[in-house]
C-alpha cells in the first residue's frame, strides 16, 4: 500500500497541468489540420483515379495559387515575412560585449538556439524535427532530378540544394530566435509567423507538392507517371493511397501544431508575469531582472536540481541511486534505457535525436510505400540476371533448360517473392538502428559522467595540441551523425534483404544450386578453422603447458616442436582464410556500428578514425561548457 501511495505521489509530481493542456491542444489542432488536408487531397485523388480508369495521363493541374506561393525555390508568402521578423529580432537584441555604447546597446544578430544550455530544449528539438522532414524532401528531389534528364550541371544542382537549405534555415530562424529572446514583442511576432507558416505549409503540401500525386510539371520528369501507376495497381483505386498520405503527415502536423500552441502559451505567460509584477515580492522581482542563463545557474544551486542530485550520487553505487521521478522513465525497462534524474542531455543532443527519429520514420515509410509496388518488376529483373549469369557458369549444355521445360526446376538461383523478405529486412534494419541509437545515447551519458569525474578509461585524455581538432569535430558532430546513420541504414537494409532472400529461397525451393555451391565452399572451411582453433586451445591447456595452463612453462617439449613444424604449413592456408574472415568481420562491425561513430578497427573511440573525433570533440565541449557544476568550480 505504501508503494502505491509513493507511486501516486511521483505521478502527481511528474504530471503538470500546463504540459497536459498543450499536449491536448496540439492533438486537436493536428486533427483539424488532417481534416483540412483530407478535404484538399480528396478531389486530387479522385482526379487521378478517374484518369487511371480511363487510361489518361496520370497528373493533376495544381491551383494557380501554387505558382504564386512558389517562385522557383522561394515561398513568396512566408520567406519575406521571416526575413522581416529576423530584422525585428536584430533591432531588439541587446549586445553583451561588443560596442555596448552604440545604439543604446541594441542591434545584434539573435541567437536561434543555445546548444550549450538546457533552455527551451523541447521547442528547439521540435523545430529541428520539422527541418529534418524538409531536408529529407530536398534529398529525395535531388535524386529524382539526378535520375531524370536534367539539363543543369551538377555544380548548379548542388548550389541549388545548398540555397534551399539556407532558405529553410531562414524560415525557421524567427521561431527559434523569438523564443530565445523571450520578450512580449518577440513572442507576438513569433506567434503570428508560426500560424502563417502553419496554414501555408498545409495548403502548399496538400495542393502543390504532394508526395504521391504528380503535377503536370513533374509528369515528364517521372517517366510518365509509371511509379504512380504501380502504386495504384498495388494499393488499388480506393482510399488506401490517400490514407497513407495522411498517416505520413501525422508527425509533421503534430510538430507544427506544437509550435503553434507553444508560442501563444509563452506569450500569455509573459503577459501574465508583466501584469502580476507589482504584486510580487522583492525576491521575485529581482528574479525577473536576471537573464535566462543566470536563472539556469541559480537553479543549479537548488536542492532538487539535477546538479545537486549528481553531487549526492557521486559516492553511491548503482543499486543505491534513487529511481527517477518521471513517469515515462519509470515505464521504460532498465534493460532498454535507464532514466536518470541527475543528468540532462543538452539541447544539441535532443535536436539531433529528434531530427534522426523523424528522419528514420520518413525513410522507413518511403522505403515501404515507394518500393513495395515495384518489387514485382525487380524480381523479374533479378531472375533474368541470375539466369544470364548461369549460362556462363554452366558449361554442360544438357543442364541448360529449353523453352519447353519447367524453368522453376532449372533455375540456378530461383528468386522468391521479394515482399516478405523485404518487409522483414526493413523491420530488422529499424530495430538495429534504434538499438544502436539507444546504445549511443547511453554511451554519450557514460562518457560525459566519466569526463566530469576525470575518468579516462574509455576516452583518451585531452591534449593541448588537439584543441583545434576537437573544435572542428564538435562543429561536425550533428551532420556526421545524421550522414553516418543514413548510410548505415542503407547498407544494413541491403545486406539484410540479401540475407533474407537467400534464406527464403533455400527454404522454399530447396534446390538453389548457386546458393548450395556457395555454402559447400564456405562451411567446410569455417568448420576446419574453428576445429583448429579449439584443438590449439585444448593442446595448449592440457598437453603443452604445465599444471593445465596455470603456469607458463612448457610441457612435452618434443611433441610441441613436432606440432609447431606441421602447424607451420597448415596455418599458412588457414591464415589466408582467417584474414578474409577478419576483413568480413570488420566490414560487418563497421556497418552495424556506423551510426554510433565506432569503426570496426578502432581500438578506442576517437583514436583510429576521423568520424569518431567528432564525437570526442562533442564530449570535451560538453564537459567544459554544459555542466553548471563545472562552470561554477
Amino acid at each position: 500500500m505504501s508503494e502505491l501511495i509513493i507511486a501516486m505521489k511521483n505521478i502527481k509530481q511528474s504530471i503538470r497541468l500546463r504540459p497536459c493542456i498543450i499536449f491536448l491542444l496540439t492533438f486537436i489542432l493536428a486533427a483539424l489540420a488532417l481534416v483540412v488536408k483530407w478535404s484538399i487531397l480528396k478531389p486530387i485523388h479522385d482526379t487521378i483515379v478517374y484518369r487511371y480508369k480511363h487510361d489518361l495521363p496520370l497528373y493533376y493541374i495544381p491551383s494557380s495559387i501554387c505558382h504564386i506561393m512558389n517562385m522557383e525555390i522561394f515561398n513568396v508568402l512566408v520567406f519575406p515575412v521571416s526575413c522581416f521578423i529576423i530584422v525585428i529580432c536584430i533591432v531588439i537584441t541587446k549586445r553583451t560585449s561588443l560596442l555596448r555604447n552604440k545604439c543604446h546597446g541594441y542591434v545584434a544578430p539573435p541567437i536561434p538556439v543555445d546548444f550549450l544550455s538546457h533552455i527551451d530544449r523541447k521547442f528547439a528539438a521540435i523545430i529541428f524535427a520539422i527541418c529534418a522532414d524538409e531536408l529529407f524532401g530536398i534529398v529525395r528531389n535531388f535524386f529524382n532530378n539526378y535520375s531524370s534528364s536534367n539539363k543543369e550541371g551538377i555544380i548548379l544542382q548542388y548550389l541549388d540544394r545548398v540555397l534551399e537549405v539556407l532558405i529553410i534555415g531562414f524560415r525557421y530562424y524567427p521561431l527559434l530566435a523569438t523564443v530565445y529572446l523571450d520578450t512580449i514583442s518577440a513572442l507576438i511576432c513569433g506567434t503570428i509567423y508560426a500560424w502563417l507558416n502553419y496554414s501555408i505549409t498545409i495548403i502548399n503540401q496538400a495542393m502543390c507538392t504532394s508526395d504521391y500525386y504528380i503535377t503536370f510539371e513533374d509528369y515528364n520528369t517521372t517517366n510518365n507517371g509509371s511509379s504512380l501507376t504501380e502504386k495504384l495497381k498495388y494499393y488499388g483505386t480506393g482510399s488506401q493511397l490517400l490514407i497513407l498520405q495522411l498517416c505520413i503527415d501525422i508527425p509533421r502536423l503534430l510538430c507544427l501544431s506544437y509550435v503553434c500552441i507553444k508560442l501563444p502559451t509563452l506569450l500569455i505567460g509573459k503577459i501574465y508575469e508583466r501584469l502580476k509584477e507589482n504584486s510580487l515580492s522583492q525576491e521575485e522581482q529581482m528574479m525577473l531582472t536576471v537573464t535566462r542563463e543566470e536563472r539556469v545557474l541559480l537553479r543549479a544551486s537548488q536542492t532538487n536540481s539535477s546538479e545537486m542530485l549528481y553531487v549526492r550520487n557521486l559516492f553511491r553505487s548503482t543499486d543505491q541511486r534513487p529511481r527517477t521521478c518521471h513517469l515515462l522513465g519509470r515505464l521504460i525497462p532498465k534493460f532498454i534505457y535507464e532514466w536518470r534524474d541527475d543528468f540532462y542531455f543538452s539541447t544539441r543532443v535532443l535536436c539531433v535525436y529528434s531530427s534522426i527519429l523523424l528522419l528514420l520514420f520518413f525513410i522507413t515509410v518511403q522505403a515501404c510505400v515507394q518500393i513495395l509496388p515495384a518489387l514485382h518488376s525487380i524480381q523479374k529483373k533479378m531472375q533474368d540476371f541470375f539466369d544470364f549469369m548461369s549460362i556462363f557458369g554452366d558449361n554442360n549444355e544438357n543442364t541448360m533448360y529449353s523453352n519447353t521445360e519447367n524453368k522453376s526446376q532449372q533455375y540456378e538461383f530461383p528468386v522468391p517473392n521479394l515482399q516478405p523478405p523485404y518487409v522483414l529486412a526493413v523491420t530488422a534494419t529499424v530495430l538495429i538502428i534504434i538499438i544502436q541509437l539507444l546504445a549511443l545515447l547511453v554511451n554519450i551519458r557514460r562518457n560525459l559522467l566519466q569526463s566530469f569525474r576525470g575518468d579516462d578509461s574509455e576516452i583518451p585524455r585531452r591534449q593541448r595540441s588537439k584543441y583545434i581538432s576537437y573544435a572542428i569535430g564538435n562543429m561536425h558532430f550533428a551532420g556526421y551523425f545524421i550522414g553516418y546513420l543514413i548510410w548505415g541504414y542503407i547498407i544494413i537494409a541491403i545486406f539484410t534483404s540479401i540475407l533474407c532472400i537467400c534464406i527464403e529461397a533455400l527454404i522454399i525451393y530447396r534446390n538453389a544450386r548457386f546458393l548450395e555451391s556457395l555454402l559447400k565452399a564456405i562451411i567446410p572451411t569455417l568448420l576446419l578453422i574453428y576445429f583448429k582453433t579449439y584443438l590449439n586451445k585444448l593442446l595448449a591447456q592440457y598437453v603443452f603447458l604445465q599444471h593445465y595452463g596455470r603456469v607458463l612453462a612448457i610441457n612435452n617439449r618434443r611433441m610441441l616442436m613436432i606440432f609447431i613444424y606441421f602447424n607451420f604449413f597448415l596455418d599458412a592456408f588457414l591464415g589466408f582464410v582467417s584474414s578474409i574472415i577478419r576483413l568480413i568481420k570488420s566490414v560487418m562491425a563497421g556497418m552495424l556500428y556506423m551510426c554510433r561513430f565506432i569503426g570496426g578497427g578502432a581500438l578506442r573511440p576517437g583514436e583510429a578514425q576521423a568520424s569518431p573525433k567528432t564525437k570526442l570533440g562533442r564530449l570535451w565541449e560538453a564537459q567544459i561548457f554544459e555542466k553548471s557544476l563545472q562552470i561554477s568550480s
